[in-house]
């Protein structure tokens, strides 16, 4: 028997205020079919009996009252037998349609016509119900109506012709009225139509509210075609038009509704190029931007000069800009002593235009100025420019006002690496350093504003309107201005700590005041040690840190004032609220990168993109010596050991990686490189550096680099020669050897090696090939200036300067002498890669293996994690079989306290997980990590004693992840007591803070739609920022379909809560669950365009969806289904996407690889394991 409902598509109220059907009841309306002899099925409805019929009949004469809205249940006598409502059915189809016109008044109902009640198709979409293939409903229309109807707009019409009949003869042109410049003449213009808030001006007062005029082409009163062609005589104007001044622009057209929705936010890839011939030296930057608006005025004074050291041809002024709008261009040549007086002034002829792809505007000067090598100009100009909603250039965001319940917006910049050209026209290149003297224009409405200097002047500018002026900065590059307009309040730290300079205090808005101390605590630590380090005092007099509630990155570097997310500086202080030690650790870490970088790519700036690791490995690498001296209990140079070469090493380990410098050409290039290639293998590399030439030439290099380069900019050569000097001097590098010739092989060619080891007799031999997934490639030819330390059981080194190299040069092998004395025994224990200084993993004979192994627990940390962490991945590119790691995984049985051996051991189990969750081997697998959880997590459980260390906090946290990761009953069923204690009351939580993530995760996994909206509702009310990242990353952990589509629509919901900030987080919580990949590729699948949009192009939101979803596809059917995304990608234009796919295939490839050649070597030595030590599998 089936059913189905049918009164949707037949009848429904009228009701103008509604979109949809406004239904009476639902009438379940159930229809039995028998097979008849000739197999051709007959509906039961037919056969339906007259009185039966008669009885539908009468019930038509009257809309169905309250009785019949539940309709018949599937046990009533009416689904049994047919009953009434079959006759009403069938009354229904024989039923007359001519007359439906009493019909309705009669009953009230909407017309419906015979064609689209019986031949209309039930649809359903998104849950709601339609017919679809039936002409479209509509009201019934009197003859009456409709002939008044039409008279009325035939007068309408009649008055608009008159009004603009007189308008017209009054002369007025609609353009000469608009209170902007960017409105309908120009094709080729820059900006897309944006709305302005009135001009403003660096020189002048406040504008009088006139017309702006149009203005025409630059460099001419003619008007012209886009092609700088005369217009026929049809096209001039029949009015005079007002001469525009010299440098005018012309004024964009209104596109097409096709073109602007073409024109989107979208992730595209342009070309990046480098103009010579020019640098500025000053930037006068006044700027207005407007929220509600959403677009900037601005006018700005550039101090330019010509630069003959690249290039000694006559090149044009180029700017870049992008979405950018300018007019009243004025070039004047700069008098000697830089004033600009009116007197004085000397105007130069120029020509202007927008660049190709309006990504530059260009200025040509006339040649004769081109014997002049000392030039110099200002070049003069207003601009309109976008104020976005993607988090990049000059952006608004908003929060509640916990006060008044109200929205309230606030300006933020993310100008890094590239979209200062979004806010001004600029040389928005690292290597064109200048001083900057900015102005902002806010509305009364908004209390401050911040800038990178402190405020010198604050003055009326108009009615409503406040203009502050800062002091004019350092030279620095365009990427690190930055700006805040907001009703944010300070900390008040800056009041108490008077006598301290540089000047610190705290931005954020009045509910997280409380949330700033450890914050200010870890800056007054970092500060003196960086100072003392580097020998080179702060160079600003203050430095602003503030909270922004919607932020792309962790936090940026600008100078003198760092923009965070809340949870990369907040930490609560209350009990309920407390952060975890690993959120403490990271915010930390943080701030120490942040402060490290006011020297390292501030203070000195690399050249190009091209070196960008090289400030954010300084950064990174600085950040883990300032909480080493500022929290020894962390040992976070230990961590370092495992983190930044998790983090590194797996993203150097296929073909789709890159140098970590390479030929750095378009915006893809440069949102790409900011990946762990550049943070992490940086950060590794800066470390070898210091292990090889020793810590006080290290020091001593760093100390030199800045005092040399202060103000300006560097490359790796210049830190290589620096370093050499050093090495040399302190006698730790050997005087035949460079820097350079060491580092080059690192910094040129992608990817990283393995070192073999073998005995021979009491020699060792070493040899090097590069680590490649899914398996080693011997056509690879890549080689590695590889430094050697190593250590026996009877050679204790001591320290981490290389004793041996493996010359890139040399011959396949390097043979070590003497290593074990008079001859080799087996039970002789030798390890390379001391501390894990060098980035190379390390693959042993089985012989030294076996040793190992045998003296594990006597073996340093650092090696016992190392040698976990290679033993898996070797065995994932099949150097190893898994019998290796899987024995050296049974020792996490009995280190039960050793919490850097079970960091170690994530990535690599993970990786497991991950590839095994949908296979039949995951049974075993399951029921051997239990055995091997189990130990520890008695000694743990999931309880949080107050007196334990940081590093403990952190193990117990890990051992709970694991324990409910693999389903140990005791682990799962305590998490969600605790969690249903939490729901019984919601103001009381009892769950602590390094526990949270787990127990989160665990009970919206085992529990269902009540958990789920539970901790939605905590997400909306909490007012800690790593409590809403830690709820956010559950809620992609329940196993229900339904909550986790809903959960990522959220993602592109701008009323969820969810911010763009976290897209990524929420969509990758989803595609990491084995249950919602699917659904998460669907999702991305579906509204790819819908997503490319939302999120823009900053923050390579998009590409970290794609990359999520790789994590269990290792079947053929799934690299299909990312071709055909990539397909759709194409289509739409979205080709820094497609590049993403691309990678993305890569991973799955190497999945794909693994599951065919290693997943069935594993399950046999998981069986075999299980057998032995008779493992319970249930």
């Amino acid at each position: 028997m089936e059913g189905g409902y049918v009164n949707e598509a037949i009848i429904s109220y009228s009701n103008p205020k509604l979109q949809i059907p406004l239904m009476a009841s639902a009438v379940y309306a159930p229809t039995t079919t028998s097979i008849s002899a000739a197999g051709t099925p007959t509906s039961a409805t037919a056969a339906t009996n007259a009185s039966k019929n008669a009885s539908a009949s009468a019930s038509l004469s009257s809309p169905p009252g309250p009785s019949s809205s539940a309709g018949s249940a599937p046990g009533s006598s009416a689904h049994a037998g047919g009953g009434p409502l079959q006759g009403f059915v069938a009354k229904l189809r024989s039923f007359r349609f001519d007359d439906t016109k009493n019909i309705r008044k009669r009953f009230h109902f909407d017309y419906i016509s015979k064609d689209r009640f019986l031949g209309g198709q039930l649809k359903t979409k998104n849950g709601q119900k339609y017919v679809f293939n039936g002409p479209p409903s509509g009201f019934y229309v009197s003859k009456a109506c409709l002939i008044i109807s039409a008279f009325v707009a035939v007068v309408a019409l009649l008055f608009t012709i008159a009004i603009t009949y007189f308008v017209t003869r009054q002369g007025l042109n609609p353009k000469e009225v608009t209170p902007n410049c960017i409105t309908a003449d120009h094709p080729d213009v820059n900006a897309t139509p944006i709305q302005t808030a009135g001009w403003v001006s660096l020189n002048s007062p406040p504008p009088a509210p006139l017309a702006t005029p149009t203005p025409t082409p630059t460099g001419t009163t003619l008007a012209t075609s886009t092609r700088g062609e005369p217009l026929p005589s049809s096209a001039k104007p029949e009015t005079k038009m007002l001469v525009p001044q010299v440098g005018d622009i012309p004024v964009e057209v209104e596109e097409s509704s096709t073109n602007k929705s073409n024109q989107s936010t979208k992730p595209t890839s342009r070309p990046l190029k480098l103009y010579e011939g020019w640098r500025p030296l000053h930037y006068s930057l006044l700027i207005e931007p407007n929220a509600e608006k959403s677009v900037s005025n601005g006018s700005l004074t550039i101090e330019i000069e010509r630069d003959v050291s690249e290039v000694t041809s006559w090149e044009p002024i180029v700017l870049d800009v992008h979405n950018v709008s300018i007019s009243n261009v004025r070039v004047i040549r700069a008098t000697p002593d830089k004033a600009i007086n009116a007197t004085e002034e000397q105007e130069l002829d120029f020509d202007s235009d927008y660049g190709d792809d309006n990504t530059t505007f260009v200025i040509n000067l006339e040649k004769a100025l081109a014997e002049e090598s000392q030039l110099k100009l200002l070049l003069s100009l207003d601009f309109v420019s976008q104020v976005t909603d993607t988090l990049q250039g000059v952006y608004k965001t908003s929060y509640t006002n916990p006060d008044t319940k109200k929205e309230e917006w606030m300006i933020s910049t993310q100008f890094s690496p590239i979209d200062a050209r979004r806010a001004f026209p600029c040389f928005d290149r690292p290597d064109m350093k200048a001083n900057f003297s900015i102005s902002i224009v806010r509305s009364t409405m908004y209390k401050m504003s911040l800038s990178n200097m402190p405020k010198s002047h604050s003055s009326s500018y108009r009615r409503g309107y406040v203009r502050d002026d800062f002091v004019t900065t350092p030279k620095m590059p365009t990427y690190l201005v930055a700006f805040i307009v907001s009703n944010m309040v300070d900390s008040q730290y800056a009041a108490l700590d008077r006598e301290i300079s540089p000047r610190v205090e705290i931005w954020t808005r009045p509910t997280f005041v409380g949330m700033t101390h450890y914050a200010y605590k870890m800056v007054r630590k970092f500060l003196p040690y960086y100072e003392d380090y580097f020998g080179v005092k702060n160079k600003l007099p203050k430095i602003d840190l503030v909270s922004v509630p919607d932020f792309g990155f962790g936090a940026m570097e600008n100078w003198g004032l760092i923009t965070f997310r809340d949870s990369a500086l907040l930490v609560p202080e209350d009990l309920e609220l407390a952060s975890s030690s690993e959120h403490m650790q990271y915010v930390a870490q943080i701030i120490a990168h942040e402060l490290a970088h006011q020297w390292f790519g501030n203070l000195v700036t690399p050249k190009w993109w091209d070196d960008l690791w090289l400030k954010e490995g300084f950064a990174c690498y600085m950040s883990y010596k300032a909480l080493e001296h500022a929290h020894p209990e962390f040992q976070i140079m230990d961590t370092l050991t495992t983190l930044e070469f998790k983090e590194s090493m797996e993203h150097d380990a296929d073909n789709t990686t890159h140098a970590i410098s390479f030929d750095v050409q378009t915006t893809s290039d440069v949102r790409r490189i900011f990946d762990p290639i550049s943070y992490s293998k940086g950060t590794i590399l800066l470390s070898m550096l210091n292990s090889i030439v020793g810590d006080e030439a290290f020091r001593s290099a760093t100390r030199d680099l800045l005092k040399r380069f202060a103000y300006d900019n560097m490359d790796r050569d210049d830190l290589w020669a620096i370093l050499t000097h050093h090495g040399h001097e302190q006698g730790t590098l050997p005087m035949d050897l460079s820097v350079k010739q060491i580092m080059d092989s690192w910094i040129t060619q992608p990817g990283y090696p393995v070192v073999n080891v073998e005995r021979r007799g009491s020699d060792l031999v070493l040899r090097q090939e590069r680590y490649l997934l899914p398996s080693r490639n011997p056509e690879d030819h890549s080689r590695w200036f590889i430094p050697i330390t190593f250590e026996t059981d009877a050679l204790r080194k001591g320290d981490n300067i290389p004793s041996h190299w493996m010359r890139s040069q040399d011959d396949e092998e390097l043979v070590v002498s003497n290593v074990f004395g008079q001859g080799s025994n087996p039970e002789n224990v030798i390890y390379l890669n001391l501390n894990r200084q060098g980035y190379y993993r390390v693959n042993y004979d089985m012989t030294s293996w076996l040793a190992l192994k045998k003296n594990f627990s006597s073996l340093p940390r650092i090696t016992r994690a190392q040698l976990l962490d290679d033993a898996l991945h070797l065995s994932q590119a099949e150097y190893l079989t898994y019998d290796i790691p899987l024995t050296f995984l049974m020792e996490l049985f009995d280190a039960v306290d050793d919490e850097l051996l079970w960091s170690a051991a994530k990535p690599g189990l993970n990786y497991l997980i991950n590839n095994l969750k949908r296979e039949p081997a995951f049974e075993t697998f399951r029921a051997f990590m239990k055995f091997i959880v189990r130990p520890a997590f008695e000694h743990y459980g999931l309880n949080e004693p107050d007196n334990e260390s940081h590093l403990q906090l952190k193990h117990r946290a890990l051992v709970a992840y694991f324990a409910c990761k693999f389903n140990y009953d005791r682990c799962t069923q305590s998490a969600q007591i605790k969690f249903r204690e939490w729901m019984r009351n919601p103001k009381k939580n009892p769950i602590k803070p390094n526990l949270k993530s787990v127990i989160y995760c665990t009970s919206l996994a085992e529990g269902s739609s009540p958990e789920w909206y539970f901790a939605y509702r905590q997400y909306k009310t909490t007012t800690s920022a790593s409590e809403k990242e830690e709820i956010l990353t559950s809620l992609g952990c329940t196993t229900k379909p339904w909550l986790l589509s809903k959960y990522l629509n959220m993602t592109i919901n701008p009323t969820s809560g969810i911010l763009k900030q976290d897209g990524a987080l929420a969509f990758r919580a989803v595609a990491s669950n084995a249950i919602g990949h699917e659904i998460a590729f669907d999702f991305l699948q579906g509204n790819i365009k819908e997503i490319a949009d939302y999120y823009g192009d900053g923050f390579s939101t998009l590409s970290e969806m794609i990359k999520s979803l790789t994590i269990y596809m290792n079947k053929d059917y799934h690299k299909h289904q990312l071709l055909e995304l990539a397909a759709t990608c194409r289509k739409l234009g979205l080709r820094a996407v497609e590049s993403a796919i691309d990678l993305a295939i890569e991973q799955v490839n190497n999945n794909i690889y693994w599951r065919s050649h290693s997943y069935h070597s594993l399950k046999n030595f998981l069986e075999g394991i299980v057998s032995e030590f008779q493992i319970n599998i249930f």
